[in-house]
C-alpha cells in the first residue's frame, strides 16, 4: 500500500512539474515574441539555399553574418491609415516582415515598397532609400520605385541597421514573389583609431546581399 501511495504521490509530483515547466516555456515564449513582428525563424543549423530568406552582412570589423528563415514568409499587400494635415488616408504597399535566425544571434527582417507589388509582376529594380516615406496625409506611389528594408538585432534588442542605398530587384509570379537584394548601410563607417574597438555585439554592419521569396 505504502509503495502504491508513494508512486501516486511520484506522478502527481511529475505531472505538477510538466505543468509549470509549460508554464515557464509560454511566458519565455510570450516575453521573446512581443517585441518581434512576424513569426519566428524556421531551420537550424547554417543558412543555405533552402531558405526562403537568405541575407548576408558584412560588418566594418570585417567579420560576416548570414541570418535566415526557412519556411517562406507572408507578404501580403499591407494597408496602412495614418491622418495629418486635417487629412485621414488609407494607403497599400507591399510589405514583408519575419524573424530570422543566425548563428549568432536573432534578427527581425523589415522591407516595404512605396507601392503594391502586383500579383503577376515582371522582374523590376527598385532603389534602396533610408525611408520611411509614407508620411500622414501622403499617397502611396501608384508605380514602385523605392524600398524601404531595416534588420534589427535581438538577444538582446538593438537600434535596427538601416538601407541607405543599393537596390532590390523583385518580381511575382503564381503567389510567390522572389527579390535579390545589395545594399549599404546608412551611418557606417570604418572603425576610428582614436575610439576602443566596438564588440562584436555593438559593431555595425556596411553592407548586405541576399535573396528572398515570400507568399505573396
Amino acid at each position: 500500500m505504502t509503495a502504491k501511495r508513494t508512486g501516486i504521490v511520484a506522478a502527481v509530483v511529475i505531472v505538477i512539474a510538466l505543468i509549470i515547466a509549460g508554464i515557464g516555456w509560454a511566458a519565455w515564449w510570450v516575453n521573446d515574441n512581443i517585441d518581434a513582428p512576424g513569426p519566428g525563424a524556421t531551420g537550424s543549423g547554417p543558412c543555405s539555399s533552402a531558405d526562403s530568406v537568405n541575407i548576408r552582412m558584412v560588418f566594418a570589423d570585417g567579420h560576416t553574418v548570414l541570418a535566415c528563415t526557412r519556411d517562406r514568409p507572408a507578404c501580403p499587400n499591407q494597408t496602412i491609415s495614418g491622418s495629418g494635415n486635417g487629412l485621414t488616408t488609407s494607403e497599400s504597399e507591399f510589405g514583408l516582415g519575419n524573424q530570422l535566425r543566425s548563428s549568432a544571434r536573432q534578427y527581425i527582417f523589415s522591407l516595404r515598397f512605396d507601392g503594391v507589388l502586383p500579383a503577376e509582376a515582371s522582374e523590376q529594380t527598385l532603389t534602396l532609400t533610408p525611408g520611411p516615406w509614407m508620411m500622414p496625409g501622403a499617397q502611396a506611389s501608384p508605380t514602385l520605385s523605392s524600398a524601404h528594408l531595416s534588420v534589427t538585432p535581438r538577444d538582446p534588442l538593438s537600434d535596427a541597421y538601416l538601407t541607405e542605398s543599393g537596390s532590390l530587384t523583385v518580381s511575382s509570379s503564381h503567389g510567390v514573389a522572389r527579390g535579390r537584394i545589395d545594399g549599404t548601410f546608412s551611418g557606417h563607417g570604418p572603425t576610428r583609431t582614436d575610439r576602443p574597438a566596438p564588440s562584436a555585439a555593438t559593431v555595425s554592419p556596411l553592407s548586405i546581399t541576399g535573396m528572398f521569396a515570400c507568399s505573396h
